[in-house]
């Protein structure tokens, strides 16, 4: 574990955590960038949307990759995207790491329990 937010399928190809939110999004339906922003907003309940200027270059190397699509226009020539097959492969594959996943949550309770104490631990056994 190098890096707690970065991902990595194959040696030196590592995902953003972003990346790995993108993926599950449109796996779930098509979505225009604005809508993956109000997504993410939501599945984070307000406490964290990315900057379009972030958001946006990962949707174009997405895309670049074959990973996800433009499928059409929405409303107000809102370009939507959506997850192609080795988008789904490569999400499949990303949530097969679940050890690593947990290994990284384990890293992150320690931490708050060694920075903020045992009287914190209602917010540790949230992420547990």
């Amino acid at each position: 574990m190098k890096n707690l937010w970065k991902f990595s399928l194959e040696p030196g190809k590592e995902r953003g955590f972003l990346t790995l939110i993108i993926l599950h999004s449109l796996d779930r339906e098509p979505k225009s960038g604005y809508s993956l922003l109000k997504d993410i907003d939501a599945m984070t309940n307000g406490s964290w949307i990315p900057n379009k200027g972030t958001l946006y270059p990962i949707l174009k190397s997405l895309a670049a990759e074959g990973q996800i699509q433009v499928t059409g226009t929405g409303k107000r020539q809102k370009i939507v995207y959506s997850l192609t097959d080795a988008g789904q492969e490569t999400l499949a594959r990303f949530r097969g790491m679940k050890g690593e996943s947990e290994e990284r949550m384990t890293f992150f309770k320690n931490m708050h329990l060694e920075i903020f104490g045992e009287e914190n631990i209602s917010v540790i056994s949230l992420l547990m």
